[in-house]
């Protein structure tokens, strides 16, 4: 039985290929190298305990198992290709929990953040993005014969960008949805510009579910690809330290704001990472063909020029 899905294992020349057999074999050094990093880490701050090693290094060694399954050959068995797809999706997640944080740590590098870096934190961090970018490779192709379900991705993206800036303009206007009291999260034009990134995260969104596009495709893809990964690195944190006070208790600091609001917003971004990964490889591979094709005019995602 032949499907049109593209799934990790899937094609014979390219999924179970050596170029699919070497990046299982790279993802697999890096989780290795996050689990001696993650006990490295611990050591260097006088907190490993070897009988909590398993807490540790669950999550790369989770990931680990489940990329040697990779290796397994499962040409003719679409429904475990399915399986193995969502548990690759599972996996991309999980290190992605790892490498939360990461930008921060760029910021305190370079002096923007005052505080201290925590260099074996940071390299677990790294290592971790790098296994993160492999799974995107093998885990985001898409079925391109379905457009009309590769651009739902985009359009996903584009719904999970605005709920910061939407509301930010509700209460630059002076409303108070989601607010306790009137200027509870600033007032005037000021605060309003920490929005301006989403709506443009919210127009790249749109950009790449476009049948015609205005910019280079490099340019595209460089955007959506840079999106992915800052925003990928910071709403699992966001989410993390929400979580954790509401659980203890604490105060989460955010005032005269009801909950929800602090909740929507970064579980959006959380969700946005994935849906613009997702939007960002499937316009990657719609518009393969398209660069090889001379047009002093518009071209088209069939590659077609137009003028």
């Amino acid at each position: 039985m032949v499907t049109n899905n593209i799934l990790p294992g899937m094609k014979s020349n390219h999924a179970t290929g050596s170029h699919y057999r070497s990046e299982n074999w790279i993802a697999l050094f890096l989780c290795v190298a996050v689990i001696v990093s993650r006990i490295l880490e611990q050591s260097f701050q006088n907190q490993f305990d070897g009988s909590s090693i398993l807490a540790l290094v669950w999550i790369p060694l989770v990931v680990t198992v489940f990329i040697a399954t990779g290796f397994i050959r499962m040409d003719e068995q679409p429904v475990l290709l399915r399986i193995r797809q969502m548990v690759y999706w599972g996996c991309l997640l999980l290190m992605v929990w790892v490498a939360n944080g990461l930008p921060f740590d760029i910021l305190r590098m370079a002096g923007l953040i005052p505080m201290p870096v925590n260099w074996p934190g940071f390299v677990t961090k790294v290592l971790a993005f790098a296994v993160v970018v492999i799974l995107i490779h093998q885990t985001f192709p898409v079925p391109v014969k379905n457009r009309h379900v590769t651009r739902l991705y985009g359009y996903a993206a584009f719904i999970l960008a605005l709920p910061y800036p939407v509301l930010r303009t509700c209460w630059m206007f002076g409303g108070t949805l989601g607010l306790n009291s009137a200027g509870a999260a600033g007032t005037g034009f000021i605060p309003w510009l920490a929005s301006i990134p989403w709506w443009i995260a919210a127009i790249l969104s749109l950009l790449l579910v476009s049948k015609r596009f205005f910019l280079p495709r490099r340019l595209l893809l460089a955007a959506g690809w840079s999106a992915t990964a800052v925003v990928a690195l910071i709403g699992p944190v966001a989410c993390r330290v929400l979580i954790s006070d509401l659980l203890k208790g604490e105060d989460t600091g955010f005032g005269d704001m009801a909950i929800w609001v602090p909740c929507l917003f970064y579980f959006s971004w959380l969700f946005y990472a994935v849906a613009i990964g997702a939007a960002t490889r499937s316009f990657q591979l719609r518009t393969a063909q398209s660069e090889r094709v001379p047009a002093a005019g518009l071209v088209n995602l069939n590659g077609e020029s137009e003028g």
